[in-house]
């Protein structure tokens, strides 16, 4: 199994045109008595997995996408099945884990945030949504987490970084279009828009699989179309 990406969500359809197949996947979700179980089962029931992956494989299409299964019939889960899949991402030593998630609550965030640094430490790098550059959300709000929203102004290709924000970059917030759908019925939001920042960090986590994130950063840095002042809310 390679490890280039694995995208905690909810799930995927790896038959779909925009994914073509995955390297492999599984589930987690709480049973009856509140203990984590571990599935086979990472095929998507929402399709917002599927769109995540349909926008990573679009931009950067040689990388091999590993999928955990955390939402099942919407886009909520336990703080414990999501600190469950990022443990065993992080063990298992992928170079990139995409979070289109988070959350505000800040207990969690405590929880959260020694995973994160532990990610950080091994050269992990972890991307995560948020609603805004000083949305208090997590872990896009840990400095060892590279945040990102959707910016309205932002085409598809583009890509916008606030210096000194806490979540500093903004991306396209759509997914790939879909023959015989409007874009008013397709999904859209932060999530994607960190889906199509993963993808360029992707290119580059591929070509040179040996460099530090922060080297990462700087590459996407350059890449914006523009250098924004800190927005203060």
């Amino acid at each position: 199994m390679n490890r280039d990406i694995v995208v905690i969500d909810s799930g995927v359809n790896p038959a779909h045109s925009h994914v073509q197949g995955v390297s492999g996947g599984h589930g987690y979700q709480l049973n009856s008595k509140g203990q984590i179980k571990k599935t086979r089962d990472y095929m998507d029931e929402i399709g917002h997995g599927t769109a995540i992956c349909g926008i990573i494989k679009q931009k950067a299409p040689s990388v091999d996408l590993y999928v955990i299964k955390i939402f099942h019939q919407d886009l909520n889960a336990s703080a414990l099945v999501l600190m469950e899949a990022m443990q065993w991402a992080i063990h298992s030593r992928f170079k990139i884990i995409h979070l289109s998630l988070g959350v505000e609550n800040e207990r969690i965030a405590r929880d959260l945030k020694p995973l994160c640094q532990s990610a950080h430490d091994q050269n992990i790098l972890i991307l995560a949504s948020a609603k805004g550059p000083e949305h208090r959300v997590y872990p896009a709000f840990f400095q060892t987490v590279m945040g990102v929203y959707w910016n309205h102004d932002c085409s598809k290709d583009d890509l916008v970084f606030h210096p000194g924000a806490s979540v500093e970059f903004g991306a396209h917030g759509r997914p790939r279009t879909i023959p015989g759908m409007s874009l008013e019925q397709n999904f859209c939001g932060n999530s994607f828009a960190v889906a199509h920042v993963t993808a360029r960090a992707a290119q580059w986590v591929k070509r040179y699989p040996d460099k530090e994130v922060s080297w990462i950063k700087a590459q996407l840095v350059k890449e914006a179309k523009n250098n924004i002042e800190r927005i203060i809310p």
